[in-house]
């Protein structure tokens, strides 16, 4: 008798094989959570900095090179660690850290690893038309409970039960447990996105703020009087984007549009025509 576990009740296994393990498959690089423990617990030294940043290659060139940028250029080009480190500041390099981290998740499976790229495509995108919207917000109307450096980061973790799930498929398919059919996928990632994600954020004690984000993600009474500006940009940001993705114009029709209208009125933002089009300029 085959083993392979059938697509209708892939759900429910994968489901049942989640609840009876402990999160154990290693979603963010340990230099990533590492800089986002010091910087919450305010100890840390750039010394310190300069030494974690240094055990990832790619994480230190990115650095240099995102100091470097046109935006965050100044008079004299940046060439070491530390110099970039004063320049961005310590949540830049948080935020750099784990979309480095993030955006190096690989299967050998072909299917898998085109949901990954796609996740990780989708999160990223999130996360740069949240920081986005965040500066639109608080450059006119002075929200100050709002910050563009925090909303890219929610903005990236919104769909990270997403990518905890594939590499949890990933390890079942590479067992021979189930198939990877786009259809067992789908469901999967669907109906336990949301309950993973928080799931696994807590397991890393990534701070309250990016769990609730996610936890508000798909609920319609998403505000609660607590971080409710950073959870309309996210949510905002991820609908946006799925629209891009579709090639839907948001206002080709009324209906597309009113699926965001809510949040970015909350934001102060009534020249959504021009936020958009400014969004299709940066990607």
């Amino acid at each position: 008798m085959s083993n392979i576990i059938k697509p209708i009740d892939t759900l429910r296994n994968v489901e049942q094989l989640i609840i009876n393990q402990a999160v154990d498959i290693p979603v963010f690089h340990e230099v990533a959570l590492r800089l986002l423990q010091m910087m919450n617990e305010h100890t840390y030294r750039i010394e310190e900095v300069i030494i974690l940043v240094n055990k990832d290659t790619a994480l230190a060139a990115e650095m240099l090179r995102h100091a470097n940028t046109t935006y965050n250029s100044g008079k004299t080009p940046i060439t070491t660690i530390k110099n970039a480190i004063v320049r961005l500041g310590s949540q830049q390099i948080v935020n750099l850290a784990f979309t480095a981290s993030m955006a190096n998740s690989r299967s050998k499976n072909p299917i898998i690893n085109s949901y990954l790229k796609d996740i990780w495509c989708h999160s990223h995108a999130v996360a740069t038309i949240s920081a986005f919207l965040a500066i639109q917000a608080t450059h006119d109307k002075d929200i100050i409970d709002l910050d563009a450096d925090e909303a890219y980061l929610a903005g990236l973790f919104h769909d990270i039960g997403k990518l905890y799930l594939l590499k949890l498929m990933d390890i079942l398919v590479n067992k021979n447990l189930m198939q990877a059919d786009r259809t067992s996928i789908d469901l999967v990632l669907e109906e336990l996105n949301i309950q993973q994600g928080i799931r696994v954020l807590k397991h890393y004690n990534i701070p309250d703020l990016y769990i609730d984000s996610v936890e508000r993600l798909v609920d319609d009474n998403w505000k609660c009087g607590k971080n409710d500006y950073l959870v309309a940009a996210v949510r905002s940001s991820h609908k946006i984007q799925q629209y891009i993705e579709q090639g839907i114009d948001l206002f080709e029709t009324s209906a597309d549009y009113n699926q965001i209208e809510d949040e970015l009125l909350f934001l102060d933002i009534e020249d959504v025509m021009s936020v958009c089009n400014s969004i299709r300029v940066i990607f």
